[in-house]
């Protein structure tokens, strides 16, 4: 058994939790570039009992804290998105632990990440034992404006620290469109009584034929009164531009799939308010209606 995994077990007998997911708290290893901030996502059961994430950095906690409390915010769809180290505790008992690269699948931890993991784990171990005891933990340097944190010195030994909190980066959008692509539709015929309906989502039945699969995204384009499939186009994350890039270009991608079309619909629909907010500049530069639904039928099949 790999020790992860037995480790991962131990914690689970505790039954603790509840208590472990009650407060933010960080874990500092020697040597590491980022903090590691610990959170629990409770499961349904079938089979996936719960979820403990590990998260990479101020920005990636900042991130999901914000995701959680708006999931239209920014461009994270899902926790697996974000860079972290995750054990997941099926309803069975069994364990696995596995590491999240932003665009990337997730995959079990290989050797190289084992060390760290097995850091990051046996410190959330002995914060679990402790708090059987001592349910004030995570409040011990909230007067200081600073998080509890675990901290491993030069020497190797782990002590108790306060971490001060940092502060978000503002966030910001960027959306721009090629004037030759603008032109052009600019030049089609205005349908006022043809509506489209839009989606763009991570699509985990697909996955790049790579050494290190990636995760695939993809832009549907429908037609709102027949539910006919007018467009679909995947795209994956790139290093460079990253996921933020990856749908600062998906309004473009649209705008293409338009001129295809060969005319500007009168109406866009789409069930997802990061996609409206994405698509609402390319409504300032050209005549359609934009709107949001909670529930769009012809979309229901898209998962």
């Amino acid at each position: 058994m790999a020790p992860e995994v037995e480790l991962g077990r131990k914690m689970d007998a505790l039954g603790l939790w509840d208590e472990l997911g009650s407060g933010n708290f960080a874990i500092r290893p020697r040597g590491s570039v980022f903090p590691y901030f610990c959170s629990v996502l409770k499961g349904d059961g079938k089979p996936i009992k719960l979820r403990y994430l590990m998260l990479e950095g101020w920005q990636t906690l900042h991130d999901f804290l914000r995701t959680r409390a708006d999931n239209s915010f920014g461009f994270y769809s899902s926790p697996m998105e974000m860079p972290h180290f995750e054990l997941v505790v099926l309803e069975t008992g069994e364990c696995k632990v596995f590491r999240h690269d932003v665009g990337f699948m997730p995959r079990e931890i290989g050797e190289k990440e084992r060390p760290l993991a097995m850091k990051l784990l046996w410190e959330s171990y002995g914060i679990m034992m402790r708090l059987e005891t001592d349910r004030r933990l995570f409040m011990r340097f909230a007067d200081d404006a600073a998080v509890f944190s675990r901290t491993e010195g030069s020497d190797g030994k782990w002590s108790d620290a306060p971490l001060a909190i940092v502060q978000p980066r503002p966030y910001v959008e960027a959306i721009s469109f090629p004037n030759d692509l603008l032109k052009k539709a600019a030049d089609l015929p205005f349908d006022k009584d043809f509506a489209i309906s839009v989606d763009f989502l991570l699509n985990l039945r697909l996955m790049t034929k790579e050494p290190q699969p990636r995760c695939v995204y993809e832009l549907v384009v429908m037609d709102s009164a027949t539910g006919k499939v007018l467009f679909s186009s995947t795209t994956s994350v790139d290093r460079e531009n990253g996921l933020k890039g990856m749908w600062e270009s998906m309004p473009v991608k649209l705008l293409e799939h338009i001129v295809q079309l060969g005319k500007v619909p009168g109406a866009v629909r789409t069930r997802s308010q990061r996609v409206f907010r994405m698509i609402r500049p390319l409504g300032i530069e050209l005549p359609f209606r934009l709107s949001f639904h909670e529930r769009l039928p012809e979309l229901e099949g898209i998962r």
